[in-house]
Formats: structure tokens, C-alpha cells, sequence
């Protein structure tokens, strides 16, 4: 099999085309069309670069599904199996085989190290999904699996509410018009029961990081407390390569967790899907002590897909704004934003409490910088990781560079007037609707509710 020399990550770019147009089949029923959908997007000349096969595969991953060796059944077939899917199973990211041979790569002396680690990741079930290897091959064969399509009819039928909840680095990833309000009603119009801004949980756990944090600090004061919110790639990198510092490591989930389960607390009969920059986020909603919490994820980049292919166009819909974060849940977005918003509440709790932060971002910057930690090279007594460069803004699935997003975000958390989690009503009225009494109670380590919602037992699971 000849190799071929051609665009760089050009199965990612058939990846989404093809994506859109089996979004418009399925959305608006038109199934028979499934078969024709890689002809009618790709055409023969582009098919023939590859092969049948590959093409199958790409599909089976758009679809959510695992790629096989098998190919008897119809891509209607693989749609039904696709469908009937009440949860994506990992790996989350695979390996599209047929493709391999196709690469410029294999021609070269010695095997593909990028596949070879990618394959031992999903062999040991040691893969965070941070994306690496997506971005290290050349021809897109190494991808994430799109999570839609196993949702549509949770979204078409109405059987039971389906809520967005959205990262905090969402802010004009969908155009400069498209605000957050426009935003919630586009979500509206594909099925959604409501937009929720992951920064009020994000507000929510920024008290209890401090509180966390006060506490820590009184029976260590010469010692450091290190953020596991936010990033599974900075709380995986520390669980598997760092486990001696695992006593440091704040016992609190994401927001995205907290988010999720806040909604099925209030809504059990809820769904709650992540809506990010994010690949990791697919990973972390499979862990196995947190999984309650979310039952989809879609990255920024799918959705923009989705509008697309149902043709809304956020900038151009009717407003249903509210204001839902503080400054410190909405700053969680960008690097440093998660140290700063701990700041400004611990200082509230305790005005005389000494906060160094330390800042690591990238998986090389972390990995260097944690070790310096077990060293005792940095003089801090707050570190806070982001498994990518910029922080969330810098997620492999943004849609807009990272000094944008980050500009976006600065402006987004600085438009409000409400600085902390001790400001903002709504964190007040969402603790007391789940049955938590004041903000004051996060404070509270052995509260059941409070674990319940936004703790976990980060040294024993993974």
C-alpha cells in the first residue's frame, strides 16, 4: 500500500464535514441518506486516498462507537447501535488502524511511536485523553469519539430534561454577538431544557477550595496545598506519576462534577451534558466514582457543527440572559484564574492568611514543575495546575486562539460586580435548594451533603 503525502490532519477534517452532514440525516430523519453521506460529502477521488475501511471507521467514531475489524453491517446498522447508546465507553480516544497504512510515516525505518503509545494508553487504561497524541498525528487517524448522536433522541423526544451546562471558557467561542443569553436560547432550539454556566459551581467550589485551603494551611504552615479543581489532566498526572504529594491535593471535584450532580440533586430524572474546550472532560465523566454526575460530553467544536448543520446561528436569536457567576467562578476559564478566585475567598475567610501561588500550564510545565515541588524548589503555598497552555481557553477543541478566549474571559469576569462566592445570591439560593444551609457550611468537611455534591476520595480512585 502506497503511502500518501497530503494535508496534515486531513482524516480530522473529514472528520467534522462528515459529521455535520450525518448530524442533518439523523436530526431530521432522513436515514436513508446514511449510506450515501462519505460519497456525498467526500466524493470518490477523496474516498479512493484511503479506503473503504478507513472511511467506515471515521464514521463508526463520529457515531460515538468503538472502530472495528469487522465490516458487515450497514452504516444504517452502526447508526441503530450508535442510537440505542446510554453511555460512551472508553477508550475515549481510538485508533483508526486502517489508516496507518496510508501515512507517510510507515514508509519511514521503525514503527509509529505516536500509535504504539497511544495503543499501550488504551491497553492500561492509563490514558487521560489530554489529546497529545490527536495533536501529534499527522493524518487525524488518532481521534476522539463524538458523543451526539446517542443523545439526539434524549433531545428530540422529550421524555425527560436534558440540561447544557457549559464551560467557563465559552465566552464568544460562538462570535462576538453571540452572548450568553443568545447562547442558552441556540441551546434551547436543539433540544436542551436549560443553559447552566459551569462557573456558578465553579463559584460553589472556590468557597470550599478556601475554606479547604484555611484549614490546611492552620496544621501546615510551612507546607503547600495543591488544586484539583478544574483539570483531570493535572489531578491524573498526579494520582499516577506524583502519588507521594497525593496528601496535599485539595478532595474536591471538578465543577463540571459539581455541576452535574447539583442538577440531578434538584432534577433526578435530569441528563446532564459538558459543553468544552475540552477532550479530558470525555475521560473524567467515565470515572468510575464520579460518573453519576455527567452523561454526555460535547467540546466546543461539536457544537458549532450541530448549529451549523440545523443552521442557528446564536448571534442572530433573542436574549434570555441572567446573570448566574461571580468574578472568581467565571476567571476559573483562564491560567491563574483558579488561584486568584481561591485568593480572594480565603482572604475573606481569613484577612491575614499568607497565599503563594504557583502556576504550572502544560503537561511538560506540570510534569517539571511538580517534581520541583517534591524538591522543594518553589516557594508556594498554592499550586494550581491546567493541563493546557492558557489554561481552559487553550483546550485542544477551542475555537478561537488562546489570547482571544483569554481576553474574552477577562472581560466576561470583570463585567460583573460581583467579586466572590460570598457575593453572589445564587450560589446561596442553589446550597439551600440541595438542602445546605449557608455558604459558611462548605467549610463543613464532614457535612454528608457537602461530600455528597463536591467531594471525592482522590487518593483512591483514578
Amino acid at each position: 500500500m502506497n503511502s500518501i503525502n497530503i494535508n496534515p490532519k486531513i482524516l480530522e477534517e473529514y472528520k467534522m464535514k462528515l459529521f455535520k452532514e450525518l448530524v442533518k440525516s439523523v436530526w431530521y430523519e432522513e436515514i436513508e441518506k446514511i449510506e450515501e453521506i462519505p460519497i456525498k460529502v467526500l466524493g470518490d477521488s477523496e474516498i479512493d486516498k484511503f479506503d473503504n475501511e478507513t472511511i467506515i471507521n471515521l464514521m463508526r467514531v463520529i457515531m460515538g462507537l468503538d472502530p472495528t475489524d469487522k465490516f458487515d453491517n450497514s452504516l444504517v446498522e452502526m447508526l441503530n447501535e450508535s442510537i440505542n447508546l446510554k453511555e460512551i465507553n472508553t477508550p475515549i480516544i481510538s485508533i483508526i488502524k486502517q489508516a496507518c497504512k496510508h501515512c507517510d510515516k510507515n514508509s519511514k525505518e521503525g514503527a509509529c511511536l505516536i500509535k504504539n503509545k497511544h495503543s499501550n494508553c488504551n491497553e492500561t487504561n492509563t490514558c487521560n485523553a489530554c489529546g497529545e497524541c490527536i495533536s501529534k498525528c499527522s493524518l487525524g487517524a488518532i481521534s476522539d469519539k463524538i458523543q451526539f448522536i446517542p443523545m439526539v433522541n434524549l433531545l428530540k423526544e422529550e421524555t425527560c430534561p436534558v440540561y447544557a451546562i457549559v464551560a467557563p471558557a465559552f465566552v464568544g467561542q460562538f462570535g462576538t454577538e453571540a452572548t450568553p443569553g443568545k447562547l442558552r436560547t441556540a441551546l434551547k432550539k436543539v433540544g436542551f431544557e436549560d443553559m447552566i454556566e459551569v462557573a456558578l459551581a465553579a463559584d460553589m467550589l472556590t468557597a470550599k477550595e478556601a475554606y479547604d485551603y484555611c484549614d490546611h494551611m492552620k496544621n501546615h504552615e510551612d507546607g503547600y496545598y495543591i488544586t484539583s479543581c478544574c483539570c483531570p489532566i493535572w489531578v491524573g498526572l498526579i494520582q499516577s506519576s506524583f502519588p507521594e504529594i497525593l496528601e496535599n491535593v485539595s478532595p474536591s471535584v471538578s465543577p463540571m462534577i459539581a455541576c452535574g450532580r447539583a442538577i440531578k440533586i434538584l432534577n433526578p430524572n435530569a441528563k446532564v451534558v459538558f459543553i468544552g474546550p475540552c477532550i479530558a472532560k470525555k475521560k473524567e465523566a467515565t470515572i468510575e466514582d464520579i460518573k453519576d454526575a455527567i452523561d454526555f460530553v460535547l467540546t466546543f467544536k461539536e457544537l458549532e457543527e450541530i448549529f451549523n448543520a440545523l443552521e442557528i446561528n446564536p448571534s442572530e436569536l433573542e436574549e434570555e440572559n441572567r446573570v448566574e457567576a461571580s468574578y472568581s467562578g467565571r476567571v476559573y476559564a483562564r491560567a491563574g484564574g483558579v488561584s486568584k478566585a481561591i485568593q480572594l475567598s480565603a482572604e475573606r475567610i481569613n484577612k491575614d492568611i499568607k497565599f503563594i501561588p504557583q502556576l504550572f500550564a502544560g503537561v511538560k510545565d506540570c510534569k517539571d514543575g511538580l517534581q520541583k515541588v517534591i524538591n522543594k524548589e518553589i516557594d508556594a503555598t498554592f499550586i494550581e495546575g491546567m493541563g493546557c497552555v492558557g489554561g481552559c481557553v487553550g483546550g485542544p477543541k477551542r475555537i478561537l486562539n488562546v489570547e482571544e478566549g483569554t481576553k474574552n474571559v477577562n472581560e466576561y469576569s470583570e463585567n460583573t460586580k460581583i467579586e466572590t462566592p460570598f457575593d453572589n445570591l445564587n450560589v446561596l439560593q442553589f446550597l439551600t435548594a440541595m438542602g445546605i444551609k449557608k455558604v459558611e457550611s462548605l467549610g463543613e468537611k464532614e457535612e454528608e451533603q457537602i461530600l455528597k455534591i463536591f467531594s471525592r476520595d482522590i487518593k483512591n480512585s483514578k
